[in-house]
């Protein structure tokens, strides 16, 4: 993996670090919130929501830097195209974390200025990929990105897995080397026991 600029890094986890915390929180001080009764729905929910919103996004991150050899941001963009991992399913998947954590949060504090953050920036996240992000995808990669948008859905993830054809395939049943080597060395043995033996006179 490539050596990142600690500086650009920096950058770039501010992002969220805006949209998770700084935005909620000025709106949940200007518009208030309410903690719902254990027994709400929604409580439960938010739950289970936002627990797997931050360890689905915070995986991609991770791929980002290991596999894609880059961050999520256009400034430090991946050298290899993502399609591993959760990619494999739907093409934004780092971005449907994010909304799954502001929208579990919005259910737990009861508040529809959340609601609203929430699908204004699923509309702003739209606009940028089909308006830019696809694109630039598009002219960085070629034919594999063509090909990966074909088959992965932007914001519906599939029910299985696609599996990018330009990856190296694993052998799911290797042959095992030294177990043949070893049948040789019997089957050799046993030949040289099954030889007539010269008699002695």
């Amino acid at each position: 993996m490539k050596s990142l600029p600690f500086s650009l890094v920096l950058i770039t986890f501010l992002i969220p670090v805006q949209i998770l915390i700084v935005v909620p929180g000025i709106l949940i001080w200007q518009y208030g919130f309410e903690i719902p009764a254990s027994t709400y729905w929604g409580f439960w929910t938010a739950k289970v929501v936002i627990p797997f919103g931050f360890a689905l996004a915070g995986y991609c991150v991770t791929l980002f830097f290991i596999e894609g050899e880059g961050t999520p941001a256009p400034w430090l963009p991946p050298v290899n195209l993502m399609v591993t991992g959760p990619y494999r399913y739907v093409r934004n998947p780092m971005n449907i974390g994010v909304l799954l954590i502001l929208l579990g949060l919005s259910l737990l504090v009861t508040s529809p200025a959340m609601g609203i953050w929430v699908a204004f920036l699923f509309v702003i996240y739209t606009l940028i990929f089909s308006l830019i992000e696809e694109s630039s995808l598009e002219k960085r990669f070629g034919d594999n990105y063509l090909l990966y948008k074909a088959n992965v859905g932007r914001w519906i993830p599939r029910l299985s897995g696609w599996d990018a054809p330009w990856l190296p395939v694993e052998d799911e049943n290797p042959e095992p080397a030294a177990e043949d080597d070893d049948d040789d060395g019997q089957d050799k043995t046993k030949d040289d026991h099954e030889k007539p033996q010269p008699e002695h006179k």
